[in-house]
């Protein structure tokens, strides 16, 4: 089964092609936010999400699932949390292992299978997120244990411009608004605390977003920048 694109004329209002990005995941975080808010509250707009969903639907089955390497998670956990010393501690620790991860991730969030070594004796973090560049350098990796109230950050590159900051936010799938994770500090790596309200909605398919702000944050307690960095938080 293929997606149907010859369907009807779309509405006026390009309901069906923007519903089809929505589904897609083409849009940027604001317009994807006011899709969601739309499918709340327009039936049409619902249906005719759900239309395309199911048109879609039917390409999982045209693709091989393709497992990462075996290793990637402990190589993840142990570029984070540290390990005995040894003679690929430098490599583990390079930029370029970072960004293979980061492209891991990815890979990853767009539906590919993962290999999950055995149970750990102590809790380990399961979840990722390579946030990517939108305009300019930023980028970082993210690793969250289900049921914490914390996320792991190790930037990969990129700075806040002269007199600016970065700040960092979540967006859990079916939110409208983001919530605030504090500004990203100078060192290369770092921990965010997630607001309550949010720790328990927080899984795969959570949206983290960095947004430039004026020094200091936010004034409004939402993004007032423009987006610099974006990905969504996907099983590892």
């Amino acid at each position: 089964m293929s997606a149907d694109l010859s369907r009807d004329e779309p509405p006026e209002d390009g309901a069906a092609v923007l519903a089809a990005e929505y589904v897609l995941r083409l849009l940027d975080p604001a317009a994807e936010a006011a899709c969601a808010a739309r499918e709340a509250r327009d039936p049409l707009f619902a249906a005719e999400v759900d239309r395309w969903r199911q048109d879609f639907a039917g390409l999982d089955a045209a693709f091989m699932p393709v497992p990462p390497p075996p290793a990637l998670r402990a190589r993840v956990e142990a570029a984070l949390f540290g390990a005995p010393p040894s003679a690929l501690a430098r490599l583990w620790g390079s930029v370029g292992l970072w960004r293979a991860v980061a492209a891991a991730a990815t890979v990853a969030a767009i539906g590919f299978a993962v290999v999950r070594p055995p149970v750990a004796p102590e809790p380990r973090p399961s979840l990722v997120a390579a946030v990517q560049p939108v305009a300019g350098e930023v980028s970082l990796v993210a690793l969250h244990a289900p049921g914490s109230e914390s996320i792991e950050f190790r930037r990969l590159g990129g700075a806040a411009a002269s007199g600016r900051s970065l700040e960092l936010w979540i967006l859990p799938m079916g939110e409208t608004v983001p919530a605030s994770l504090g500004l990203v500090p100078a060192g290369e790596r770092f921990t965010a605390t997630i607001p309550p309200a949010f720790a328990a909605r927080v899984g795969e398919g959570t949206a983290i977003l960095v947004s430039d702000e004026p020094a200091g944050g936010s004034p409004t307690g939402l993004p007032t920048g423009p987006v610099v960095a974006q990905g969504a938080i996907t099983a590892l």
